[in-house]
């Protein structure tokens, strides 16, 4: 059995060799994860480093590669570029929640305390009370979290002791015990009329692209705050700066962009009580590496047994 793994952390590396053992195959980059390909039975790679060349080296007749474990919990550079239906991708299941969760509510205390105006009055040395009018708080607020996976969950557990009334959009509307409301997307214009607070912590396909654009911040609550730990293209990036421009929300936090690096020439940064983070949301110290490592390493046992794969990626 070859196991090939592509990640410049050692700390996943050293616990997914506890299981692989001598069938794992270590890759610097791209040319190495293709030279060690051919007589494969499984590929780790994080979502960002899975490339076209990669899937072609898959989709070849004669490769035995069965399984693609995601270093994350993203896996839309896999779908985008395809796998072949007999190989099973899974991804890191919950081990980026706590990091995400945690920024994710950071952002969103941060935006409805209305941080960004008072930090720029520090920087001018000014005693001013005014932006005290806008001010919110998460107590009594309706929290509306679009995908209601790992991180969603994490971030409802999170919200639920500051008073939050959380309502979940999800594909199927399955009730969830962390959920006063779960609703179908079909749902979303109905919903954002009533929410105070926007997550988006769902998966990036056709059916979400620029699901939140113009028409969609028209019918937001005044008062309302987004945060995006999705996919930047999730938003339509121009109706997010002009929905902040005309006051339609309140606030938006970002901590993905439509392109990845948001150019420092893009209208987007300028606009009104915007806090931009550059995609470290999972961020979390050593303790997310030893998260994705215990789930890599997890499923590599089960591979290597036979057994069933956790965290299977369904698209």
């Amino acid at each position: 059995m070859r196991i090939v793994v592509q990640t410049p952390n050692p700390s996943v590396v050293d616990q997914v060799r506890e299981q692989a053992g001598d069938a794992l195959v270590v890759a610097a980059d791209e040319a190495a994860v293709l030279a060690a390909l051919p007589g494969a039975d499984a590929l780790i790679v994080a979502n960002n480093d899975y490339t076209e060349k990669m899937a072609q080296t898959l989709n070849a007749p004669e490769s035995p590669v069965r399984w693609v474990q995601t270093l994350t919990a993203g896996f839309d550079r896999v779908q985008k570029w395809g796998v072949p239906p007999s190989v099973v991708v899974t991804n890191a299941g919950d081990a980026l929640a706590p990091g995400v969760a945690a920024h994710t509510v950071a952002l969103l205390l941060a935006l409805q305390r209305r941080l960004p105006a008072f930090i720029a009055q520090q920087t001018r040395h000014a005693w001013e009370r005014g932006a005290a009018a806008q001010v919110s708080t998460p107590s009594g607020a309706t929290c509306l979290t679009l995908g209601f996976g790992h991180v969603g969950q994490e971030v409802a557990r999170l919200l639920k002791p500051f008073g939050a009334r959380i309502v979940a959009l999800t594909r199927s509307g399955a009730a969830h015990p962390l959920a006063d409301e779960s609703l179908t997307m079909a749902h979303l214009h109905d919903a954002l009329r009533r929410a105070d607070m926007i997550v988006l912590a769902l998966p990036l396909d056709a059916s979400t692209h620029r699901l939140m654009g113009a028409g969609e911040f028209a019918l937001c609550k005044r008062n309302a705050v987004l945060v995006n730990v999705a996919r930047g293209e999730v938003v339509d990036a121009a109706a997010l700066a002009q929905a902040l421009r005309d006051g339609l929300i309140a606030g938006a936090g970002v901590d993905v962009t439509d392109p990845e690096p948001l150019p420092a020439d893009d209208p987007l940064w300028d606009a009104p009580n915007l806090i931009v983070t550059p995609h470290v949301a999972a961020a979390c110290g050593p303790l997310l590496h030893q998260r994705i490592g215990a789930v890599a390493a997890g499923n590599v046992r089960r591979f290597m047994d036979g057994a069933p794969l956790a965290h299977v990626a369904r698209f």
